[in-house]
């Protein structure tokens, strides 16, 4: 049976985002990977294979690399799936169709891990992917679907 493929998110599910900071990550005053995301994805891409998928509108796919390279997250990824590439954003089914094509793979092969709850979780739920929503500060203390406070959960995943 084949791994599950982990889709990401980006902004405040692999790396911070600073409200006071605009534009470009890469060119951010201060850039940081949210806690345990290295030690995580060391373990998880030798597991099976990782991908991101954002809707950061300032950031191509070049400009993500960079941002990820600041803090070595960079080669745990097989490929980025940004707003500028794609054309659309999540929740949209367009959005997640692009992605199920470019990976051939079965929607059911896939787990979605972000921290918004309506464009990252309920948008891959809808469209039939499992999702995961990534919660550390237990903002969304009423949701009942799977949730995790920190990224090392992630390693208890039954892969298959």
């Amino acid at each position: 049976m084949k791994s599950k493929t982990f889709l990401f998110d980006w902004g405040n599910t692999l790396m911070k985002d600073f409200k006071d900071e605009h534009g470009k990550m890469h060119e951010w005053n201060k850039v940081e990977a949210m806690p345990n995301a290295v030690q995580v994805l060391a373990i998880l891409s030798k597991q099976t294979d990782c991908y991101i998928a954002t809707n950061a509108r300032d950031s191509e796919k070049e400009d993500i690399v960079k941002a990820l390279q600041k803090v070595s997250l960079d080669v745990y990824f097989k490929d980025i799936f940004c707003y500028q590439e794609l054309g659309f954003l999540k929740p949209s089914t367009a959005y997640f169709n692009v992605i199920i094509e470019a990976l051939k793979v079965n929607k059911t092969d896939l787990i979605m891990i972000g921290d918004d709850l309506e464009n990252d979780v309920k948008g891959a739920q809808k469209y039939g992917i499992e999702a995961i929503l990534y919660d550390p500060n237990n903002k969304h203390s009423e949701y009942k679907g799977q949730k995790i406070t920190d990224l090392k959960k992630l390693l208890e995943i039954k892969m298959a």
